[in-house]
This record gives structure tokens, sequence and C-alpha cells, in this order.
């Protein structure tokens, strides 16, 4: 997301909250939240893997997979989590959208009182977990997705006149892991970030489980075994989308 406001949606939840949260906690403990939110965009960029917990929706077949000629890609989640991300299950609900971000505020309003240092380290950085958390509210017409994410925070950096993006690097299979090459495509007339993050653990883990053909797709389940068997991923289950589309 190059915009740090996809978030539009999760910025308005949080405007729902902290109204509904202004008698109680005050204005100036709000606008500080909300400063810090704002400034964070220019601290940091979040990048999004999206999965699905369906693998069988022919919406999604129609949008994301040749209209129903692809594949679908099934992981193991416990795999995955391994890698340096961190695992956001998008809510679609905006009555538990502004629970969520009001139980989230009133915790660190807690927090801070306990705090000797007013606005400081612990509440910039609490702050901006929040900011990037928001990124899991999704607007309830896109409930039929079932949105996973994996987001991946990189940075921004001064560079003579400008910034420039780095990655901080993480934690990935229980070792510290290197910070990435940053990488861009073009889509839409602009350039966009992307990061290759290996997720086989040097070749001793593939956590692709299943492939689900699609729809119109006419390939012979035989011959995909056969293909990830001699690209050595191994054990995956291979199936055909029960979707009656053509």
């Amino acid at each position: 997301m190059n915009d740090f406001m996809e978030m539009h949606w999760g910025y308005s939840i949080w405007e729902k909250a902290a109204s509904e949260l202004l008698p109680e906690l005050g204005q100036d403990f709000l606008d500080a939240i909300d400063g810090i939110f704002h400034i964070s965009g220019l601290k940091a960029l979040v990048l999004a893997s999206c999965f699905s917990l369906d693998g069988d929706v022919l919406s999604q077949w129609r949008a994301y997979s040749d209209d129903g000629n692809g594949y679908v890609l099934g992981f193991s989640a416990k795999d995955l989590l391994k890698l340096p991300v961190k695992g956001l299950k998008v809510e679609y609900n905006e009555k538990k959208q502004i629970k969520e971000i009001k139980a989230m505020v009133k915790a660190l309003h807690e927090a801070e009182e306990s705090e000797d240092e007013t606005f400081g380290e612990y509440f910039m950085n609490a702050c901006i977990e929040i900011a990037y958390d928001l990124t899991s509210y999704k607007n309830p017409a896109f409930s039929e997705e079932k949105e996973v994410r994996l987001v991946h925070l990189v940075n921004f950096i001064k560079s003579n006149n400008s910034l420039k993006i780095v990655d901080p690097g993480g934690t990935a299979f229980g070792k510290d892991s290197a910070p990435q090459e940053i990488k861009f495509l073009m889509s839409q007339n602009a350039p966009k970030i992307y990061l290759d993050i290996d997720f086989s653990n040097g070749e001793k883990n593939f956590p692709i489980k299943e492939v689900i053909i699609g729809p119109k797709n006419t390939v012979l389940s035989s011959a995909i075994s056969v293909y990830l068997e001699t690209l050595n991923i191994k054990n995956v289950e291979i199936k055909r989308s029960k979707a009656s589309y053509r």
C-alpha cells in the first residue's frame, strides 16, 4: 500500500471511536494519538501480502485468477508466520472495529498514566503500532474475501533533499533476518515497492500445502503434481474448484 491511509477506512473507524471516547479520555490525549497517526506515514510504509481463508470463492476466481483459468495456492499459516511479518485477520464488522480500537486506546491511556514521561517513547511506539493495525479494518462490502494480511514495515530515511526506503530486517524462523533489497515494479504508471522474502528457509521448508485448479482451467491434476514434485515442493494436495463456472 503506497498510501498510508488504505487506511482511509481504518482511519474513519479511529475517528468514530475517538468521538465516543472524547468525554472519557479528553481532547489532549486523543489529539496526541491522532498526531502520531499522521506522522507515522512519514516514518514507515506498510507492505502487505494478502490471503483469504477461503480458497474456492467464485468472485475471487473471477477477480484475481484470470477469470477462473488460474490457480489458488494454499499455504500453511504456521509456516508463513515464521517470516518477519505480523499476521492480521481483517475485521469487516464496523461495530467490532470500533470496539477494538476503543479497547486499545483505553489500555494505552491506562498505561500512560503509570508512565513517568508524558507522551514519551512508549506512547509513541504504541500509537504507531495501533496506526498500522488500522490496516486490518475494511469496508463490510468486502467481507466475502475473508482476508488475512501479513504486514511488514519498511522505513523512510533522509537522503539528500528527499527520502529513501530501507528495510530494517526482522526475525525469521527464530533467527535475525537481514534487511532485504528494496525492489520496485511499475503499476498504473507509478513505482510500487515490494520485497522478495524467502519463505523456504533456504529450501528447508515449503509452506505450499495445497493447489486448487480454477473452474475454467483444463490442466490435468497429475501434471501439476509432477511439476511441483520435480521442483522439490513435496506432498502438495491438488484439488479442483467446486465452482460451476465456464
